[in-house]
Formats: C-alpha cells, structure tokens, sequence
C-alpha cells in the first residue's frame, strides 16, 4: 500500500496546479476586463503571430530561468528570477484571453465570469493530459500567452471590455 499516497500525492498536485491556473486566469478577467477583452481579440485575429513572438521572446527567457542556478552572482540571480517570474505572471494574464475565447465558443450567451470559468477549465484539463497537456500544450500556451501579452495594448483602448451586467436594484412598493 505504499504506492496509495503517492497516488494521492500526484492527484493532489495536479487538482492544485489546476485550480491555481483557473484561479489566475479569473483574477485577471475580474481586474483588467479590458486587457483580457483585447488578449482574446489577438487570438480571434492572429493566433500564429501570438504564439511565434512569445516563443522567440519567452523560450530564451525560459532557458535563462532554468539556468539561474548557474548565476555566480547572487543579485543577478535574484534580478533573473524576478523578471522570469514577472514573464510567466505575464503569460498566465496573457493566456486569460485564450480561456476567454474558448469560453466564448462554449457558451457566447453567459456572462464574462461563467464563460472564463468553462474556458478556463476546458483549457486547464487539456494542460493536465499526461504528456501531450504538460510538455507541449502548456509551454505552447503559456509561449502564445506571452506574446498576446505583449501584442495586446491595453492602456491606449485598443482592447475592448465585454459589457458587466449591473446588479438589479427593487424598490418594495
């Protein structure tokens, strides 16, 4: 029975690695509705060119990460391992739009959290598949994340939001 808790150890890992993926790709939908409208636009639009300019532009970012063990210098290191961070920060808001765009396919007719959260399970599912979800989909993903991160630009209104529905207001007559 020792094989039991590995079992456990692994499903346990997988159901926490999905949550936080679904948890960030929320988050990002409820602070900027309008850069994750405009991530989601760059995937209607140009998917390819997405993916291409976050693998030349995040891959080498990635191998740097990895290689930060090597950094002799510790402020170096540190200062890698910040930006690294702050790049996959930027992927995971990046991919938001994905999630969104594969919610709108799902259900184009329900509100912007309901269609982030079926998008965004959908997606993290595929991420989970053995082998396939982990070494391909989800650097691929995460590398198109990146670069609707950086195609996307948000602040001059090029994104636009998806209409919030405001909260009914009865008056007891």
């Amino acid at each position: 029975m020792p094989y039991t808790g590995i079992v456990l150890t692994f499903v346990a890992l997988a159901g926490g690695f999905y949550l936080i993926l679904l948890s960030n790709w929320l988050t990002a939908a409820g602070l900027f509705p309008k850069a994750v409208a405009g991530f989601e636009q760059v995937y209607a639009r140009r998917p390819v060119r997405a993916t291409l300019v976050g693998l030349f532009t995040l891959g080498p970012l990635l191998v740097l990460l990895s290689r930060a063990g090597q950094i002799p210098h510790p402020l170096a290191r540190l200062v890698v391992l910040v930006l690294s961070g702050g790049m996959v920060l930027a992927a995971l808001f990046g991919t938001a739009g994905l999630a969104l765009r594969v919610g709108n396919g799902l259900c184009p007719e329900a509100s912007l959290w309901q269609r982030m959260a079926r998008g965004g399970s959908m997606l993290g599912l595929t991420f989970l598949t053995p082998f396939i979800g982990w070494f391909f989909v989800l650097p691929v993903c995460l590398c198109s994340g990146f670069g609707a991160f950086l195609l996307t630009s948000p602040l001059k209104g090029e994104g636009t939001a998806t209409p919030v529905a405001q909260p009914v207001t009865t008056t007891a007559a």
